[in-house]
């Protein structure tokens, strides 16, 4: 009895071992909100993004998703707090941008408070709308 007990054991393992193959699609999947009197003050707009297909609200989701691919990639990381930065102050807007970027979780907080954040922005850019000075 022990022996088919193993043996249908065996059969089911090495069943679920071969033949097809499971795929994960990474996927780059965001959603941006903006804030162009900053946070809670006045309107807000909302734009999506997705690749692998490419579509999306932005501006130009095609070179929003091939910046991805560059340094724009790390400008969705928080500035180091041990950055040194120009104390320039570009303007009340703000924008969270949350979601994945190929596959990796994204939950990343925007302004133009200093000279840091405003390269942020910069580097950023496809992702938001056109920024308007006041």
């Amino acid at each position: 009895m022990p022996r088919i007990a193993l043996l249908v054991v065996l059969v089911f393992v090495l069943a679920g071992c071969g033949g097809g193959t499971t795929t994960l699609e990474v996927t780059t999947n965001l959603t941006i909100t903006y804030w162009p009197d900053g946070k809670g003050k006045g309107p807000q707009q909302h734009f999506n993004l997705s690749c692998d297909p490419t579509v999306g609200n932005v501006a130009d989701p095609i070179v929003a998703c091939a910046d991805l691919k560059g340094p724009a990639r790390a400008a969705l990381d928080p500035t180091p707090l041990s950055a040194i930065c120009t104390e320039l102050y570009g303007g009340p807007a703000e924008a969270t941008i949350v979601g994945t970027v190929d596959g990796d979780e994204v939950n990343a907080r925007l302004s133009r408070s200093n000279g840091c954040e405003i390269g942020r922005w910069q580097e950023l850019s496809a992702l938001l709308p056109t920024f308007q000075p006041a």
